[in-house]
This record gives C-alpha cells, structure tokens and sequence, in this order.
C-alpha cells in the first residue's frame, strides 16, 4: 500500500468519523433539549400549558427532522466512502485503469462463471518494447505520458464486456470473457495496429517510433484451468513474440 493510498485512506476513515460524531451530538443535545423544555412545561401554569406545548412540540418536530437529514447525509457519505475506498483499492493511480489486485479478483470470478456456462475465455498479456530506453532517454515523466496515452488506447479498444489492468511498470492484461483463442488473437492484433498508430512524441518533439508492442495470448480451457496459470501462459506468449524480434502477438 502506497503512502499516499494509506494517508487518503485515513482522511476517508477520519471524515466519516467526524460526520458520526456530529449526528450523535447533535442527538444528544435534541434530548437533552427536549427533557429541559419538558420540564418547563409542568413548572408552568395551567392556562398557559397549551401554548408552550405547541411550541415544544414544533421544536421537537424540527429536531427530529435535522437528525433525519443528518443521518441521510451519514449514510450517503459512508456508501461515498466505501466507494472511493474501493476505487483507491483497484485502480492504478498513474493510468486510471485497474490494478493488478482487481484482475486477480475479477479474473478468477470470470473463470468460475466460464466453468459454470461452458465458454471460453481469454487474456491478452502486453508488454511495451522500448519502454526502458523512453525512461533512459527522455526521463520518466515521458514514459508516463507514453504508459498514460496506451491506457487510454487500451481501454477505448475494448468491448464492453471486457476488462483491462495494468499489471506494473510497462505490463498489462485484458480479460475478455466468451472469447476463444482465434477470437483474441485477432483483438490483440488490432490493438496492437491501434497502438502503434499512436503518435508518441518525445519532450523535444522526437517521435519515439521504437516503441512496440509484444504481446501473448492464451485461452481458458485450451492452455489452462486455473487463473494463475493462464496468466503464466500469457505471459511466457508474450516473451515469445518478444524473443521472434518483439512487436508482434504469438499464442
């Protein structure tokens, strides 16, 4: 976990916190309120009664409908809270896609679903060739800009029932579900027509066309059965291509 994951994690945490504090306060003082008035009411004479009792009970009326309000606004910020938690838990920060934590759940679930229906399923594993020699070169704050600008490649090109992450350094996976190895041979080839149509461009307005794109493909139930060795399947695809001269997609 990341210094910065954890710090927003405890402004998260130390928020929500804060926000219960407050409703119980607030509560606590309604009561407290009430019981005073209470007491006023019978100390008072008889005639009068009527009239403090109206307003005790408009009083009452009004602080019940602030604890409401203040609980409602409790619970959205919680949901709020568990939402933002879990998008800081599976995304990667650098790309916005998600992490590898998230694929290792996801994929797993997809292969116990896909066992269950009978469909295939497969994983594109991509690397980025020349990825060391933009960080070498240019500094890494461009092979960000390049790891930024594949993602959001990566991720137009997808279909819907899809999923992509980024695994580390320059290393992605997509999952696509009901979808054999001719099937994901031919998606990885288009992403990878669509990738190296990308016009990366150095700080100095260099145009980094060494920059390629190995990948590996392997398919559910044809390679492997359990997520773990799909993903390792993939991943000894991609070296292939990247032992064959790199920038190309191998099974």
């Amino acid at each position: 976990m990341s210094r910065k994951f954890a710090f927003r994690l405890q402004e998260l945490h130390a928020l929500h916190a804060n926000l219960r504090g407050v409703f119980i306060l607030m509560l606590l003082l309604t009561v407290a309120l009430l019981a005073y008035m209470g007491v006023r009411l019978w100390a008072i004479p008889d005639p009068v009664r009527p009239v403090e009792l109206a307003s005790l009970l408009s009083f009452a009326v009004a602080c019940v409908v602030l604890c409401v309000g203040q609980l409602q606004c409790l619970r959205r910020m919680r949901r709020d809270t568990r939402e933002k938690i879990e998008q800081m838990t599976f995304a990667d920060e650098l790309t916005g896609l998600h992490n590898y934590r998230y694929l290792e759940q996801r994929l797993g679930e997809e292969l116990q679903r896909a066992t269950r229906h009978g469909y295939p399923v497969s994983v594109i594993y991509l690397d980025c060739d020349g990825f060391k020699l933009v960080n070498d070169t240019y500094g890494h704050e461009a092979g960000n800009t390049v790891l930024r600008r594949v993602s959001q490649t990566l991720r137009a090109s997808m279909r819907a029932e899809d999923f992509i992450g980024r695994l580390g350094g320059d290393e992605f996976l997509a999952v696509l579900p009901q979808t054999d190895s001719s099937g994901a041979l031919i998606a990885a080839e288009r992403l990878r027509t669509r990738l190296r149509a990308l016009d990366l461009t150095a700080p100095g307005g260099e145009r980094m066309d060494f920059v390629g794109f190995s990948m590996g493909v392997a398919s559910f139930p044809a390679h492997a059965t359990r997520r773990e060795e799909l993903v390792r399947a993939a991943d000894a695809a991609m070296y292939r291509a990247k032992k064959a001269g790199g920038d190309r997609v191998c099974l």
